[in-house]
């Protein structure tokens, strides 16, 4: 029996000794993860610490003997650039850890409310995110020198390389929906759901290929999402629905620059815009939303009311598609609605696991 278990190490800085001792206490409970942990009690001892070593994650609180507020992150960034930051925050410090998540930290834990399993799926979630944005940068290159060197061969070898994009962002899209708990097979089933409605319509061939595409992506903008909001079991506020909200544009950032046939990016930028123009991110209403948008948008609402979220039960795909029906020519495409109700109530589509069976 393999009993190998995973090293991470661990710098924590912390400037309470009590503190520091419970963080050190829980990490030990792991029986999967042997985390070699360092503590550092102020901001000149943990720029020391780190310059000697490499650490995994960084855990740091804002508040230090020699450094206060966001001084603090910019200047553990500033040395650990690739290295995920979580910062540890005090109950007035919520608006600190929030900034510093725009200036580039991985996520944020309040320290007057630890819970066991947030903190450590906290960490292990930083590291994984923070491996995902590697791999994503490292895809993005290599996604970006395949279709380059086929280019001149795109008349013949069209469907191959149509093949090659869709298994490339069908794999960013699993690695994603493996470390989310909460949505794993989310971005997969939307895009069943988008095809079906896609054909339903009569769209192209070609337009569905990359609706298919960008719904197998739609949500990986959420990898800059702190796991404290993604998992909130009650209501936002104001500056935590900013964050959420900002997926659509980071999922933007990440695909602009990718050469595809489609619009992928603008499809995954305009997926929760709304028809009247009470959307995000830029507020776009009417025919000004790409088609492909208008459908996925309301895929994605079916699929996450009918499935279970921390901040609420599954409604049930009636309770989806009443909401959908009530919303006609409000929020939603009054064709897209009709497409999608009648998808269901033929009968002959269910979410499969395989993606494939809906081509």
């Amino acid at each position: 029996m393999n009993t190998t278990r995973e090293n991470i190490n661990v710098l924590i800085v912390e400037d309470d000794p009590h503190s520091a001792e419970l963080y050190q206490r829980i990490l030990k409970i792991s029986e999967k993860i042997s985390f070699k942990v360092k503590w550092a009690d102020c901001l000149a001892k943990a720029l020391e610490y780190e310059r000697s070593r490499a650490f995994d994650v960084i855990l740091s609180d804002l508040s230090l003997p020699d450094s206060h507020g966001l001084n603090t992150f910019l200047k553990v960034r500033e040395q650990a650039q690739d290295t995920p930051i979580i910062i540890l925050t005090g109950s007035d410090d919520d608006a600190l850890a929030l900034q510093s998540i725009g200036e580039g930290a991985q996520d944020y834990i309040a320290k007057d409310k630890i819970d066991q399993y947030i903190f450590m799926r906290a960490i292990t979630y930083a590291i994984e995110r923070s491996r995902i944005q590697k791999d994503l940068r490292n895809a993005k290159k290599d996604l970006e020198v395949k279709i380059k060197e086929r280019t001149f061969e795109l008349r013949t070898e069209k469907d191959k390389l149509e093949r090659i994009l869709v298994e490339t962002v069908r794999a960013l899209g699993s690695s994603l929906d493996k470390r989310d708990p909460y949505t794993a097979g989310h971005q997969r089933r939307v895009a069943q759901l988008s095809v079906a409605i896609a054909k339903n319509i009569g769209l192209s061939e070609a337009a569905i290929s990359g609706l298919l595409l960008a719904a197998l992506v739609h949500d990986i903008g959420k990898i800059g999402v702190p796991l404290e909001i993604l998992v909130k079991p009650s209501q936002l506020n104001e500056n935590e629905m900013k964050l959420v909200r900002a997926h659509s544009e980071i999922g933007y950032d990440i695909l602009k620059d990718i050469e595809f046939p489609w619009p992928i990016a603008q499809i995954v930028f305009q997926h929760h815009e709304r028809i009247d123009g009470s959307g995000y991110p830029q507020g776009l209403s009417g025919d000004k939303i790409l088609l492909e948008s208008r459908i996925l948008g309301v895929a994605d609402v079916v699929e996450a009311m009918s499935s279970h979220r921390p901040y609420r039960p599954a409604v049930g795909m009636k309770g989806a598609l009443e909401e959908i029906s009530r919303n006609r020519g409000i929020l939603y495409e009054p064709g897209v609605v009709d497409a999608c109700s009648e998808v269901f109530r033929k009968g002959d589509f269910r979410f499969e696991e395989s993606l494939m069976a809906q081509r």
